[in-house]
C-alpha cells in the first residue's frame, strides 16, 4: 500500500510525464520508468525494457510534428494511476487531430511498471 503523502508525491510527479511526450524528450519520459517496464500503445505490440520503449517513442516523434495533452482526469489507487484526457496530435503536414485517450500506470517504488494507452489512432497517419 502507499501512503497517502509518497502517492501525492507520485501523482505530482507523473503529471509532469505528458509535458515530456509534448516535448518530444524520450530521455525524460524513460526516466519515469521502471528498467523491465512493459509498453503498450492501442494495439500494437507489447514492448519491454526502458531503451525498447525509448526506440519506439523516438520512431513515434518522427512521424508527427507534434503532440498537446490536456488531462482531464487522474484517478488513482495504490498501485495504479489513471490519466485520462484528450491529445492532439499536429501531422508533419500541419492538419490535426484531436482524440480521447487513457492512460493505465501500475507503479511500482515511485516509478511507471506497465505503461497501457488506450486510444484510436486510426485516423491519425491517414
Amino acid at each position: 500500500m502507499v501512503a497517502p503523502h509518497e502517492s501525492r508525491r507520485i501523482f505530482k510527479h507523473i503529471d509532469s510525464l505528458a509535458t515530456h511526450l509534448d516535448a518530444k524528450d524520450s530521455d525524460k519520459v524513460i526516466e519515469f520508468l521502471t528498467e523491465d517496464c512493459r509498453f503498450q500503445a492501442a494495439n500494437n505490440a507489447i514492448v519491454q525494457g526502458k531503451e525498447q520503449i525509448k526506440d519506439v517513442l523516438e520512431d513515434f516523434f518522427t512521424r508527427i510534428k507534434s503532440t498537446k495533452h490536456e488531462i482531464n482526469d487522474i484517478i488513482e489507487s495504490a498501485t495504479s494511476l489513471i490519466h485520462r484526457g484528450t491529445v492532439t496530435y499536429t501531422r508533419i503536414d500541419n492538419t490535426k487531430l484531436t482524440v480521447p485517450f487513457c492512460d493505465v500506470f501500475k507503479m511500482r517504488k515511485g516509478r511507471i511498471a506497465e505503461y497501457n494507452i488506450y486510444i484510436d489512432w486510426s485516423e491519425l497517419f491517414k
